[in-house]
């Protein structure tokens, strides 16, 4: 743990077997213009949607971030934070930057292609935008990301929270398993119900950049994409309208979970 007396901000980070990444993330933290904050090491292994409960619910600041173990934090990163958090915003999140070495490694990038046909106008466009097929937006990873306004969800690697909403909606939902997916934009969705469609908002300078590992969690991923695949059907049939449209993205997301965990995708 980071330790000051009054933090305006709590740092959570939940990490596992990443020690070179969380040493490069941590060392980004400790580069921050905004220095009054504290960070929430969760180093336990379970259901993250549980462990992310665990952290902020040891937060002493009224702003919790839940940073991913493998992300950089530009410099300005948490003042930036800070200040956009308007009296109405409960939520706050920006780009999450994924070089281009680093996208092969992250699942939606080995079946763009496919995922960009369940795209529509606001997903395509869009940071933080869900498609009505249940396609989650890729922009908020492209480095000329420059959007500023109300969004869906918040970016699961970058997100900030006011402590007292998370505590309104009862945080993270652990029946979303394993590395808990989809238990965020769930959460963002609750977020919208108890407090206003524009009550999450993403901001350009809120930047970290992911640099995303293929070890730790990672190893985790394949073993558990039966449950992911359940993870999205739990958030689909609470959020999702049903159309032709969504079964066929559920089809071809339940075929890329199932290839993957078989081993027959790369």
């Amino acid at each position: 743990h980071r330790m000051v007396r009054s933090p305006s901000v709590s740092v959570v980070l939940c990490t596992l077997e990443r020690f070179q990444e969380l040493a490069k993330c941590v060392e980004s933290l400790n580069a921050q213009t905004e220095q009054n904050f504290e960070i929430i090491q969760i180093t336990e292994r379970g259901p993250l949607a549980k462990l992310r409960n665990q952290g902020w619910r040891q937060a002493r600041a009224h702003i919790v971030s839940f940073l991913d173990d493998d992300c950089v934090a530009s410099p300005d990163w948490l003042r930036n934070v800070l200040a956009a958090f308007r009296p109405a915003v409960v939520g706050v999140t920006g780009p999450a930057v994924i070089p281009q070495h680093y996208r092969q490694q992250r699942d939606l990038f080995r079946f763009q292609r496919l995922h960009e046909l369940f795209l529509d106008e606001d997903s395509r466009a869009k940071p933080g935008h869900l498609s009505q097929a249940g396609a989650i937006s890729l922009q908020a990873s492209r480095s000329d990301c420059h959007y500023r306004g109300s969004v869906q969800y918040l970016e699961a690697c970058n997100m900030s929270y006011r402590k007292e909403a998370l505590e309104a909606v009862g945080g993270f939902d652990e029946a979303y398993g394993g590395i808990g997916d989809w238990s965020e934009p769930d959460l963002c969705f609750r977020m919208r119900q108890n407090f206003g469609v524009d009550c999450l908002q993403f901001s350009p300078s809120v930047r970290v950049e992911h640099r995303c590992s293929r070890s730790g969690a990672f190893l985790r991923r394949r073993s558990d994409n039966i449950r992911r695949y359940r993870n999205y059907l739990r958030f689909s049939r609470r959020w999702i309208p049903s159309s032709r449209h969504h079964t066929s993205y559920r089809f071809i997301l339940g075929l890329y979970y199932g290839f993957s965990w078989a081993g027959l995708l790369g």
